[in-house]
Parts: structure tokens; C-alpha cells; sequence
């Protein structure tokens, strides 16, 4: 899988499958991904919303069986590999964060807040040693430059797996640009083109975030009918109707998209 453009383009046509926050449960992508595949018309796509790694599961097996759903759908008839697009969320950020360790100002207090935030079960699903990268922290950058050597080894023993992974869009455009598809959602306080983190560093209720599209159209903010986003703050009161649509509630799950952004289906782990 070769590099791709920093936002994602959708083509025409067909049904969008959303699926969001998945969180390293390999159990719950078995069950959605089933459903997808029976659901799976020619011209369709799947947006996934970022979040694949996660403390929920298994993380190398989810991401092989992402991949393997991936080659299945690929071949069905219509199907093109732009059709796939790959969001990177606070989790896969997070493990790119942890691969560059030791360019960290303090190594030791970047390490302890991503473990703290759900990395620490990825790097243990590879099999790899957290009190060692610990240590390291403590005996500077070549000490911490060997232990991101070797996870990334870890990873790059399981096929596709970096390909994956140094793949992922920060967000994704319907092809008419209205619908904007992202791990956690947008920030309207910066210009579109400037969003950066802010499309998988997110807090907003969906309410929030609605009020806030508003008020920057009105100062120039180009016209969005919906943000689909894979999860929203623990506070969040999500509902199917309004400009937000948090696909993941309380557990992960795919929708169903028109070109409008409307949902179709909704599909729960």
C-alpha cells in the first residue's frame, strides 16, 4: 500500500460504509466486517474512521483481519483500491509517536501519557516490553532508539501491518466535498486546509460541534452537510439526525451513507 494524499477523495457513486473506533477488538470487526460483506454492493467504498489499535482486543489480529477484509472486498466486481481509505485516529498517532521515542523532549513523560491513553496494550499485543522502553527513557536517546528499533521490528513482522499504518489519511472528502469523514471531527476555529491534529484530537459534543460549523460559516467556513466522525467525547448525547453523526456509541460500528451523508444502516458489534 503506497503513501496517500493527506485528505482523501471519495468517488461518486454507490454506498459509503462509515466504520468507526474499533479499539484493537479483532471480535468486533469479525462480526461488522461479516455483515459488510454480505451487505457489499458494486461502487460501494468503507471510510474507516481511525482508532484501529485499542486496548479492546487484540491489535495485530485486527489488523489482520482489517486487511483481510480488505482483499475481499477488493475483489468484487467495481471495486478499486481508492475505494478503501484508512483515517489515522489518536490511537495510530499515538504509535507513530511512540516509533520516534527518542526525539522526544521528555521521552520518559511522553511514554507514561500514551501508555496512559491506551497504548500500552498495543505494544504488549506485539509482544513487546513496556518496563524496558521505561528503562530506556531513563538512559537516553540510544538506549531509547534501540527499543523503538525493535518494536518496530515487532511490527514490521506481521505483513502489511506498517504498510497499513504509514498509509492512513487524516480525513477523507465525499466527492462533493460536503461530507467530511474523520477519527474525532474538525475544529471550525481553524481554516479547513490547517485542521492538523484536530481531526483526531477532538472533545466537542456533537451539539457543540454543530453550533460551532455554524457560527464559522457564517465567517467563511466552506458549506459542510455532514461530519461523520468514528467517536465522540464520553459525555456526548449522539443522535442520527443532525449534522454530526458519531458512528461509534457505546461499543464500535458501521453505517451506511448516501451521497447526502444520510444514514441508510446502521450496524452494531
Amino acid at each position: 500500500m503506497s503513501k496517500v494524499a493527506s485528505i482523501a477523495r471519495l468517488r461518486d457513486g454507490g454506498t459509503t460504509w462509515a466504520l468507526g473506533a474499533l479499539a484493537g477488538d479483532h471480535a468486533a470487526l469479525a462480526h461488522l466486517g461479516g455483515l459488510l460483506l454480505q451487505r457489499w454492493t458494486p461502487g460501494d467504498r468503507l471510510v474507516v474512521l481511525g482508532n484501529m489499535l485499542g486496548a479492546a482486543g487484540n491489535t495485530p489480529r485486527l489488523i489482520d483481519l482489517m486487511l483481510l477484509l480488505r482483499r475481499r472486498l477488493l475483489a468484487r466486481p467495481g471495486a478499486e483500491v481508492e475505494d478503501f481509505v484508512f483515517l489515522r485516529g489518536a490511537q495510530e498517532e499515538m504509535w507513530h509517536k511512540v516509533l520516534q521515542l527518542q526525539f522526544a523532549l521528555s521521552p520518559l513523560d511522553v511514554l507514561d501519557w500514551m501508555l496512559s491513553r491506551g497504548l500500552s496494550a498495543v505494544i504488549e499485543a506485539y509482544g513487546y516490553s513496556i518496563a524496558e522502553g521505561r528503562i530506556a527513557c531513563r538512559n537516553g536517546p540510544l538506549a531509547i532508539a534501540r527499543w523503538t528499533t525493535g518494536l518496530r521490528e515487532r511490527q514490521t513482522q506481521q505483513p502489511g501491518h506498517g504498510d497499513l499504518l504509514n498509509a492512513l489519511s487524516r480525513a477523507a472528502l465525499s466527492a462533493d466535498g460536503r461530507v467530511v469523514f474523520a477519527a474525532n471531527g474538525v475544529d471550525p476555529g481553524r481554516p479547513f486546509a490547517k485542521q492538523a491534529d484536530a481531526f483526531w484530537w477532538n472533545t466537542q459534543t456533537d451539539a457543540q460541534l454543530d453550533a460551532a460549523l455554524a457560527k464559522a460559516e457564517e465567517g467563511g467556513w466552506p458549506p459542510i452537510v455532514r461530519v461523520v466522525r468514528g467517536a465522540g467525547p464520553a459525555r456526548n448525547a449522539a443522535q442520527d439526525t443532525g449534522r454530526i453523526l458519531t458512528v461509534a456509541r457505546d461499543r464500535p460500528a458501521a453505517v451506511a451513507l448516501d451521497a447526502d451523508g444520510a444514514m441508510i444502516e446502521r450496524l452494531e458489534a
